[in-house]
């Protein structure tokens, strides 16, 4: 299996997604992170995205619980 180097990236939802961790919705206008490839391009339907209220910013940039 090939694996993608990826780091994560702030972004406020344009549209209603859940989160990958929680199923938690995350609403049109809410923060969350969203994973991107950091030499190659991760295709959208790979990329995985993570509410921000509950893992927090710090546990997610540091890897925790992913």
């Amino acid at each position: 299996m090939i694996q993608i180097e990826t780091h994560l990236v702030k972004k406020i939802a344009r549209e209603n997604i859940v989160c990958i961790n929680c199923n938690k919705d995350i609403t049109k206008g809410k923060v969350y992170h969203h994973e991107q490839g950091v030499k190659e391009h991760l295709h959208s339907l790979l990329a995985r995205n993570f509410c921000s209220d509950k893992y927090g910013e710090k546990k997610l940039l540091i890897g925790k619980n992913l």
